[in-house]
């Protein structure tokens, strides 16, 4: 069977999307299934993600590049993210919109997979009601997606499990945590940070002998990493180092192997915050949306708001310890469970 990746968010140049395609491929390749069976069509310079990821068969984003990569597969697979969400902009919204019109036309099924659902409001929109009816079935990457799916969705079955990277972490894992190693992954989706200066108080009287700014995204978005980190004063600029870990193209173990895990890591990127468990690291969550403060929940993470002050900070970090490896092998199966559950329903007969 051939399978169309619908989301069309991979080569953007956020590494979290890799990590969950990545754990998608492993689970697949862990049970013994080829993974050259799909396409994918993204609006961005096709070479890095056919490096990267070359048993994908990537095409341009165009509507007819669309069309024939549907008509040429025999089901569409909606595989990570938020897709639903459109507080900030519809454009994802509408490309599922056409997707699923292209669907109906050709008689094509579609399921979703590893995805997350922001608010209750999202999922009770009337296009993602219809969508979320149109889909064959869904699976989320935590329970509080499921639930606010459930409450709306009258599609196929519908079950939680967990982002589909920690498969991917379990088979490959990151660097170990280096002590004395303090790292930041800041995210603010086109926004401020109003704690920066609190939060970076409160880290410095850590003691740490290295200072990370890390960066998942490779983009100079704004209110991401890379615009962040140049609008520090002077001297935390100079204190706090940029890293970007990510080479467009390279093999996904070989940017991981560059990933310098810290000791204690605060991050808004929800990626970054597993990677940062299956590292080791004393990880402390900001808690910018909902996403996030249900990977906090899932993994036992200390969760802040963005505005926490020093003191909250603090107590934080104090908080703060590695996951137990039980509970990651366990968001582990649980990815991949997912994943061959996707595959058994996928090839079942209509």
């Amino acid at each position: 069977m051939r399978h169309h990746l619908g989301h069309h968010f991979y080569g953007a140049g956020n590494l979290g999307d890799d990590f969950m395609l990545a754990g998608f491929l492993t689970a697949l390749r862990g049970a013994g299934v080829t993974t050259d069976s799909f396409s994918c069509a993204i609006p961005f310079p096709l070479p890095p993600a056919q490096a990267r990821f070359p048993e994908i068969h990537w095409h341009a984003c165009d509507a007819a590049s669309r069309h024939a990569s549907i008509a040429a597969a025999d089901t569409w697979l909606g595989l990570g993210g938020s897709p639903f969400q459109h507080a900030l902009s519809r454009w994802f919204l509408d490309h599922l919109i056409g997707e699923a019109a292209t669907c109906r036309t050709l008689g094509r099924r579609m399921f979703y997979l590893g995805i997350g659902v922001q608010t209750s409001a999202e999922a009770a929109a009337p296009e993602v009601r219809q969508l979320c009816a149109q889909a064959a079935a869904i699976w989320t990457r935590d329970a509080a997606s499921a639930e606010r799916l459930r409450a709306f969705s009258t599609g196929g079955p519908l079950a939680a499990a967990t982002d589909l990277a920690h498969a991917f972490f379990a088979a490959t894992p990151p660097p170990p945590a280096v002590s004395g190693r303090c790292a930041i992954v800041a995210n603010f989706d086109y926004g401020s940070w109003p704690g920066q200066a609190d939060c970076l108080a409160a880290l410095e009287r850590l003691g740490a002998h290295e200072h990370l700014w890390l960066t998942q995204e490779s983009r100079e978005l704004p209110g991401a990493e890379r615009t962040l980190h140049a609008a520090l004063p002077g001297a935390a600029r100079a204190r706090w180092a940029l890293v970007a870990p990510d080479i467009p193209g390279a093999p996904l173990p070989a940017v991981l192997a560059r990933w310098p895990s810290a000791e204690w890591l605060v991050t808004s990127r929800f990626h970054a915050a597993i990677a940062g468990a299956w590292a080791g690291s004393k990880v402390v969550v900001i808690g910018t949306n909902e996403k996030l403060r249900g990977i906090a929940l899932q993994l036992g993470l200390p969760c802040l708001p963005p505005d926490a002050d020093t003191a909250q900070v603090a107590n934080a970090l104090a908080l703060a310890q590695p996951v137990p490896p039980a509970l990651l092998a366990a968001a582990a199966d649980s990815a991949r469970r997912a994943v061959l559950a996707w595959r058994h329903a996928a090839a079942a007969p209509v």
